[in-house]
């Protein structure tokens, strides 16, 4: 297998906004990351909650992965899908959105909600993403750049990475993931 690495990345709310409108999504999107990917004419299989949880297990249990990226497989399902999970515990406010599984990828999509005093609340998408080989994670990171090109947006201003931080604070140190505490989109754009 080849040596892969899953990770997170954060969506502004502006940013995901700005996709819809240059995706010709509508005014309201549910699920962003599926519509997205439909325009776009990838193949995929769309996953419910149930469906994502059993994909990351499925996967984690595959052949040929090294022992830690299954290990690192299953603390992901056990934070994103399980009751006692670190979202509910220490967010509340973190909703699943939507998934995709391809070829080459499992890609999870999770709203995050900030509730602040006096100020609206802020919302940002988090995709979980988790590539399955070389080849997944060089096309998801392409897909991902053509987004931002397409939008002429970044998806993260330095101050809206500096907002996102109470979800940042609460996940880093108990989920060891590329992206938890760092902007990847400084290194991927």
């Amino acid at each position: 297998m080849d040596d892969v690495e899953p990770f997170i990345l954060y969506f502004s709310k502006r940013f995901v906004d700005k996709l819809s409108k240059t995706f010709g999504l509508g005014l309201i999107v549910r699920k962003p990351l599926v519509e997205i990917f439909k325009k776009m004419g990838y193949n995929f299989v769309e996953l419910d909650r149930d469906q994502a949880k059993e994909a990351l297990e499925r996967f984690g249990k595959s052949e040929g992965i090294t022992v830690s990226l299954s290990q690192l497989i299953e603390s992901l399902t056990l934070a994103f899908f399980l009751p006692t999970g670190l979202f509910l515990a220490t967010l509340k406010k973190v909703y699943y959105r939507s998934g995709i599984e391809t070829k080459d990828n499992i890609i999870l999509e999770f709203l995050a909600e900030i509730p602040r005093a006096f100020k609206p609340t802020l919302f940002y998408d988090i995709w979980l993403i988790v590539p399955k080989n070389v080849v997944g994670e060089e096309d998801v990171k392409r897909i991902l750049k053509m987004m931002v090109e397409r939008t002429g947006e970044t998806p993260l201003t330095d101050e809206e990475w500096e907002n996102v931080k109470p979800i940042i604070e609460k996940l880093k140190g108990k989920l060891e993931i590329k992206g938890v505490a760092e902007n990847l989109w400084k290194t991927m754009i």
